[in-house]
């Protein structure tokens, strides 16, 4: 089972995969046995860790208390895996799967954490309402900090969420977009011309349209990412490139008709009254928003290398934001119009939540704490989970098990964290001996943390839903006729989703 369970979960082994290596040793073994146990190799380790709290306690008292990161992920549906993750040393304290993020769920989890590690130093969250008081209630007097990334985000979406549509829409009803595309399957016809710079145009011609359409492929990341605004950045770069062709065509006499389409189709779009105007507008505000991002030092990505980690100084982050929104605002008052208003919503949104974005932070001996203040540690523990699933499984498969493990992985994870390794399960002399002492209460008690029914249509074709739905009204339709349970059985055959279990 401890074999299976590192080589599904950490290796990314297929269930045939390892079925081929353990048969190489003269283990024979189903698919569905590995599938059962690499599942109880979760359970078990997630009832050790448990079991391990008062080693957590311990660690988290000789740093002079602990900070406590709130966040819960969705993957399908309404039902959230909610995970608490302590700021200093990046353990994931525990992860349940709740039905929503209701202050009704959230409140047990977070008593669970009280009575188990005691009260945290500051609580770090999104900008949730029913998460800010379900912490109030159960934590009263502690300090809330937000989440610098979520409220970026959030900043963001106010900036950016109509303005961004219309810059997008208009671009689109030029059609120059896709006028672009037909062009690069002409380019093909030009590129074996016995003319080394005629063919050497219509290449260049094919790289320039995918530069510029490149960003529209990316996966968008909205407000961090936006692509049409990127796509306009692009076309006014080659806009310039395609003139200077054009013009050095122009001296030596000729001309190549992809390059002239090309340049009519640029100056078409950046000659549209109202791309120019969205564009020239959004560029000036994400100049803004840029600037307040980079103050609070939140990456475009969360990926470990991209996020900046680093714990902060609440003094220091806090001045040089205000010099930013000061900025931002005197900027604002010299344009005027709509860009005026943009400025002043940036500065009272700022204003609006400083006391929760620049905490200060104190240990139980009374020092100030620098700490990290965003919840990127909680998005990549959950891109952690996404990553070895996606390697093992698909893209097809991963929202599924992630939906359906996704809490137990967010604590597996803690056995990339050394520290945790060395100091939690530094008293384990024999992990597989570990793993075996577990009781089947445990065992059942830990199941709750798996999701029984992971995101599947029940039935996937939509036409035929409101067939069967109506076939099941006409089993009951006469309220005189007893059912019979091989008409049910009949109507209950049409559920395909093998995950469902239907049991008497």
């Amino acid at each position: 089972m401890a074999a299976i369970g590192y080589l599904r979960w950490f290796f990314n082994y297929q269930r045939e995969e390892i079925q081929l290596l353990l048969g190489a040793r003269g283990i024979q073994i189903s698919t569905g046995e590995i599938s059962r146990l690499s599942e109880e190799f979760l359970l078990r380790f997630y009832i050790l860790h448990k079991k391990h709290s008062s080693q957590m306690k311990e660690l988290f008292e000789t740093n002079k208390g602990f900070i406590l990161h709130l966040d819960g992920s969705a993957e399908a549906g309404d039902e959230i895996t909610f995970t608490a993750k302590e700021g200093m040393t990046e353990i994931t304290i525990d992860s349940w799967i709740m039905p929503s993020e209701s202050r009704h769920y959230i409140k047990p989890f977070l008593q669970h954490i009280k009575d188990t590690y005691g009260t945290p130093l500051v609580v770090i969250r999104d900008m949730s309402k029913e998460i800010s008081k379900a912490a109030s209630e159960v934590f009263p007097g502690v300090l809330h900090q937000i989440c610098h990334s979520h409220f970026i985000r959030n900043l963001g979406d106010i900036l950016f969420k109509h303005r961004y549509k219309a810059l997008r829409n208009k671009m689109i009803n030029t059609k120059v977009l896709h006028k672009f595309l037909s062009l690069k399957k002409k380019c093909f016809e030009g590129t074996t011309s016995k003319n080394k710079i005629v063919a050497a145009e219509h290449y260049w011609v094919m790289l320039a349209i995918e530069y510029i359409l490149y960003p529209r492929e990316r996966r968008s990341d909205y407000p961090f990412v936006l692509p049409y605004l990127e796509v306009m950045n692009r076309v006014m770069e080659i806009t310039s490139m395609t003139r200077k062709i054009v013009m050095w065509n122009a001296r030596h006499n000729f001309g190549v008709s992809v390059v002239l389409k090309f340049d009519a189709y640029l100056k078409k779009l950046v000659d549209d009254k109202d791309v120019k105007l969205y564009f020239t507008k959004i560029g000036h505000i994400w100049g803004w928003f840029e600037e307040i991002r980079s103050v609070l030092r939140v990456s475009r990505e969360f990926s470990g290398k991209e996020q900046n980690n680093l714990p902060t100084n609440a003094d220091k982050l806090k001045g040089k934001t205000i010099e930013a929104m000061m900025k931002i605002k005197g900027e604002g008052r010299k344009i005027g119009g709509d860009l005026r208003m943009v400025s002043e919503k940036i500065y009272e949104n700022c204003q609006s939540h400083m006391d929760e974005l620049f905490v200060k932070v104190m240990n139980n001996e009374g020092e100030i704490l620098d700490v990290v203040r965003h919840n990127a540690l909680e998005e990549l523990n959950h891109r952690w989970s996404r990553m070895h699933i996606r390697r093992r499984t698909g893209r097809s498969k991963t929202t599924k098990e992630m939906t359906k493990y996704g809490a137990l992985l967010a604590v597996l994870s803690n056995l990339e964290n050394e520290e945790y390794v060395k100091t939690v399960l530094g008293d384990v002399d024999d992990f597989v001996r570990e793993l075996q002492n577990v009781t089947d209460e445990e065992l059942q008690e830990a199941r709750r943390l798996i999701r029984k029914f992971p995101q599947c249509p029940l039935i996937k074709s939509d036409v035929k839903r409101p067939e069967i739905l109506w076939e099941f009204v006409a089993i009951v339709e006469d309220e005189f006729n007893d059912v019979s349970d091989e008409n049910v059985n009949t109507w209950l055959s049409n559920f395909i989703c093998t995950e469902v279990r239907l049991t008497p």
